[in-house]
């Protein structure tokens, strides 16, 4: 059994996420999506609300998981038994950032394969960063995010 893991911090869940997450979930027999907590970003979600959106936006994929990650990538993998781990590219940016990461990866687990899914096009610019930028100036964001996201992003407006 191949499982894979998928870990982001998701701050917020974008389309982008779970089209990476939906497509994986069609090549693996099961995917595990981490909520990680990334020392060098201040979060604007609580984790809690976070792995919730995830459980909800994919409540349709039977072999999808969620939980919350602390630490390093692949010791959440190792404690997993998941061989492969899933990233999303956008763009060039992003690559340059994956390969980077890939590489340190490498070096510390090299029993696990990094595999990277190209985004969808219609999810180019669908990024949390962009998210959060534009409801920062009350901008409708729901073409960017699941609809559980923006029903409570509404919730908070009122």
């Amino acid at each position: 059994m191949t499982k894979a893991c998928f870990c982001g911090t998701f701050d917020p869940l974008t389309k982008g996420h779970i089209d990476i997450i939906e497509r994986a979930a069609g090549i693996f027999e099961e995917v595990i999506v981490f909520v990680s907590v990334n020392s060098e970003k201040k979060e604007q979600f609580p984790k809690e609300q976070r792995m919730y959106w995830i459980k909800q936006a994919t409540s349709h994929l039977k072999n999808v998981r969620c939980a919350i990650q602390t630490g390093l990538v692949v010791e959440a993998c190792r404690k997993e038994g998941a061989r492969v781990l899933v990233r999303g590219l956008r763009n060039s940016i992003d690559f340059q950032y994956e390969q980077n990461m890939e590489a340190m990866n490498h070096q510390m687990a090299p029993e696990i394969e990094t595999v990277f899914l190209m985004s969808d096009p219609a999810h180019l610019y669908c990024s949390s960063s962009n998210v959060r930028e534009l409801l920062r100036y009350g901008q409708d964001v729901s073409h960017m995010v699941p609809e559980c996201v923006w029903q409570d992003l509404e919730k908070v407006k009122r």
